[in-house]
Formats: C-alpha cells, structure tokens, sequence
C-alpha cells in the first residue's frame, strides 16, 4: 500500500501539467544537484514507516540538468530495483523546480532543511483531500 501511495505522489509530481520556458538557470550551484535517499513519508502530517527497500530509492540531479529516480520493490519476495525514470530538470527560482520526463513539464515547489528536502502534494478522493509529504535526504 505505501508502494501505492509512494509511486502515486510520483506520479502526481511527474504528470501534473504546468510548464515553464526559464532553462537558463545556473544549475552548477543548485542545492538539488546530488544524490537523494527516500528518507520519510507523511500522510495527513503522520508518519508512515517506510520499509527497507523503499529506502532504496535514489534520485540523482545533475548539474547539467539531467535527472535519475531509481524505484525499487519487493511486492514478490526480494527488494530488486523495479525501475528506472530519466529526464531533465530546471530551476524556475523561489525553490521551484520544473522537470521533464514520460513527455510532461511540470512544476513542484521543493522545501529544503538542511541536508533534505520536501514535497508536499494534495489529493481529492471521494471528497476526502489528504496530503501526502515526501521527504528525501542527501546521501
């Protein structure tokens, strides 16, 4: 089930449609640029205990604009790396950050605290909103 919610978020990050043409960022001194580790995850401001294998998940931001989510899973016995999604990414200014992958632009604001940084999506289901946060730490 945190699967579930985990890659929903993701997707609500990836799929969600907004766009921006402000690719002339310096990236080379960007606080995203690095090697992230799925650190916790929130539901309504509750922690839910993320398994081993959801740890796994890295996400790497280069300084050339390029971008890496490795996805793991154990749904049928031993965690193994599930998959792999690439694209670029940006900085539009005031910590938002607009990525492009799976032929989407979207644009996430990202809350940095010293070394993670957060995001926070709001879902409407069967007039229920519930509000994820993700929180992913510097390796």
């Amino acid at each position: 089930m945190k699967k579930i919610i985990l890659l929903l978020c993701v997707s609500v990050f990836i799929l969600t449609s907004c766009s921006s043409d402000d690719d002339n960022e310096d990236l080379s001194q960007d606080q995203l640029i690095g090697t992230w580790t799925y650190f916790q995850s929130f539901e309504d401001g509750v922690e839910i205990i993320l398994t081993d294998c959801e740890k796994q998940e890295t996400q790497e931001f280069s300084s050339n604009g390029d971008f890496t989510i490795t996805f793991y899973d154990d749904f049928d016995g031993p965690c193994e790396e599930d998959f792999v999604l690439s694209g670029t990414w940006s900085n539009s200014g005031n910590n938002l950050y607009t990525i492009e992958a799976l032929g989407q632009t979207i644009s996430q604001e990202l809350v940095f605290e010293g070394d993670t940084y957060s995001v926070t999506e709001t879902d409407t289901d069967g007039g229920e909103t519930i509000v994820y946060r993700e929180v992913y730490i510097r390796n």
